[in-house]
């Protein structure tokens, strides 16, 4: 029975469609006045030169270049400005430390073909774990000259903890390979999967451990950005005080959540606690390095995902115009 639910779960997941100190903002502006006021573009138009060193994109769990997790016409944008990138294509299903295997050869290959001595890594969800791996496991802080991660678990995720405890050691072989038939479909490295490993890389209960593991790197400019989102679009009373006073919001409009994260958002804000969060990461544990703000926008909104529309018209937020301003902002810093 413990299995059978892991599996529904799973499979959920996996198969979804391509307060006190809060400023007086006022009340949450009604439907009628979001569609007759549409938001203006969150990030003004950006420009500036080329990045000093390539981008390199990595994706996070459960994702390829590909498919409804991948970074959505990011690549083609920042190439359009004169950068030059990078997309990595890692395991969906697996630990950080084989994730970050097939991120170095991305890197490698970067730095090969430029003749650069060092790379710009831009990482959402888990691919944000893979890249301190690179970093600080397998040695690449001299090849790395920034990380920028977006809701990536650094402090981990409840919906891994819940999964694990949904997995019963007997039913690994078969939930890897499930998880590798699946994965198949859309990323042709998932032919070794290990969701149990990925899983426990992912836990609240395992990110002291790792962060432990994991120092950061002097040589490394580290930077992180939050999601925020909620199921109704209202405000959150906790979302100013989480984002550290930096939350990009125009008036009081609120992402609407993506409704098929909504089973994954309830188990990330724990419940009653309310924790603000884009469905899979809380904003605490994306926090990471230099804390850049929160962006209204759920785990699929920040890849551009499911359904690429541009702008949003309910809060300004347009994911495009939001990398390429990361990008610039990397090249204004010397990256």
């Amino acid at each position: 029975m413990r299995l059978r639910r892991l599996v529904l779960f799973l499979v959920f997941a996996a198969c979804v469609p391509d307060e006190a100190a809060m400023p007086p903002e006022g009340p949450a502006e009604t439907e009628e006045q979001i569609a007759l006021f549409p938001a203006r573009n969150l990030f003004p138009e950006p420009a500036g030169r080329a990045a000093r060193y390539p981008i390199v994109l990595g994706h996070g769990f459960d994702a390829s270049p590909t498919n409804r997790w991948g970074f959505n016409g990011v690549a083609e944008a920042l190439r359009r400005d004169g950068h030059r990138v990078y997309v990595a294509i890692v395991p969906p299903y697996d630990s950080p430390a084989v994730r970050a295997r097939s991120l170095a050869g991305t890197v490698d290959r970067a730095l090969a073909e430029t003749g650069a001595g060092r790379v710009n890594l831009i990482a959402h969800s888990m691919g944000g774990l893979d890249a301190r791996e690179l970093i600080s496991v397998l040695g690449y802080g001299d090849r790395v000259a920034s990380l920028t991660t977006i809701s990536s678990p650094h402090r981990g995720t409840r919906v891994a903890d819940v999964a694990l405890s949904l997995l019963p050691n007997a039913s690994d072989g078969v939930v890897n390979a499930l998880a590798s038939a699946w994965g198949l479909t859309y990323n042709q490295l998932a032919g070794d999967s290990h969701v149990r490993a990925a899983m426990t890389a992912l836990a609240e209960s395992s990110a002291p451990a790792f962060n432990a593991s994991h120092p950061d790197d002097r040589r490394v400019y580290y930077q992180s950005w939050a999601g925020v989102s909620s199921l109704a679009g209202i405000p959150g009373p906790n979302d100013y005080n989480a984002c550290m006073g930096r939350l990009l919001r125009q008036a009081r409009r609120a992402d609407v959540l993506d409704p098929t994260l909504a089973p994954m958002a309830a188990l990330t804000a724990h419940g009653a606690e309310l924790r603000p969060n884009d469905g899979m990461a809380t904003v605490t544990s994306a926090t990471w390095g230099t804390f850049r703000g929160c962006i209204p926008a759920d785990h699929l909104d920040e890849v551009g995902q499911v359904r690429d529309q541009g702008m949003n018209e309910r809060t300004g937020f347009d994911h495009l115009r939001f990398y390429r301003t990361v990008a610039f902002d990397l090249a204004a810093r010397g990256h």
